[in-house]
């Protein structure tokens, strides 16, 4: 089963669970009753996501303070920029990614639960970088592509306010954090842009939980909010990130759609 297929999976699980939820509203009876007595209980997540960066750039590649004084750095990405000291990096195309993982919830009182929901998340991010040059050829396209996966190992830990059951539905808000560590980090970035391993986030989300039959099923969607500057600027001449000098700054945002089976 390949990939694009897990994602319409997982797109057509929410309708499938829906129709059960309707068929039991109709029925005219409350499930699942004493669920939410439980003190701890398990469970697993399944969801789909797009990854994003916010990025500051210098108006000058080399009004970075990885130069100063530093002219063997300088004249390799020279070499590499071909000439261009100025071009701007973007974010040019958002394409969904996929998230599994699993849930331990531990009742703290009739409000509130603590969330551990440690998993993985992978997804692609894809830059345009706009090039500048002093005498740039009639018709020459100065734009370059690049994309860089992230296959993030995900250890958020989170409180959930609990509105008021009502029937069968209880909405709920998610706040917390997370800690993600990328495993992708060094391989797809080590000629493009030099990122740090890890990243801190804050996260929020919005969901709400349907009780069926025989399990909860739950819709959240959480936005997660990249802490931390990721950059990362090497000084070795030998090993200068194409085009990674640019950014002053690169923090990480991730908005996840995630179906629970509890």
């Amino acid at each position: 089963m390949n990939f694009f297929k897990l994602r319409y999976i997982i797109i057509l699980l929410p309708l499938i669970v829906s129709s059960f939820y309707a068929n039991a509203q109709l029925k005219g009876f409350d499930n699942l009753t004493y669920f939410d007595e439980r003190k701890i209980h398990f469970g697993f997540y399944l969801g789909l996501n797009t990854m994003d960066y916010r990025l500051r750039n210098y108006n000058n590649v080399y009004d970075n303070p990885v130069f100063l004084n530093n002219d063997p750095l300088k004249a390799n990405a020279a070499l590499k920029y071909d000439g261009m000291s100025s071009f701007a990096a973007e974010i040019y195309q958002i394409m969904p990614g996929f998230t599994v993982g699993g849930v331990t919830n531990y009742r703290l009182g009739r409000d509130f639960d603590l969330r551990f929901t440690p998993g993985m998340s992978l997804g692609n991010r894809h830059f345009n970088y706009i090039g500048v040059k002093p005498s740039p050829i009639s018709g020459q396209d100065l734009n370059t592509y690049l994309t860089t996966a992230s296959a993030y190992v995900d250890l958020p830990l989170g409180l959930r306010y609990k509105g008021f059951r009502h029937r069968n539905l209880r909405p709920y808000i998610y706040s917390g954090a997370a800690y993600r560590l990328d495993l992708e980090n060094k391989r797809i970035s080590e000629s493009v842009i030099h990122l740090k391993k890890t990243g801190a986030y804050a996260e929020l989300g919005l969901g709400l939980d349907s009780y069926l039959e025989y399990f909860r099923f739950t819709m959240e969607f959480r936005f997660s909010y990249g802490l931390n500057n990721l950059i990362r600027h090497d000084s070795d001449p030998l090993n200068t990130p194409y085009y990674g000098y640019i950014f002053k700054e690169v923090n990480s945002n991730i908005f996840t759609l995630i179906f629970y089976f509890e």
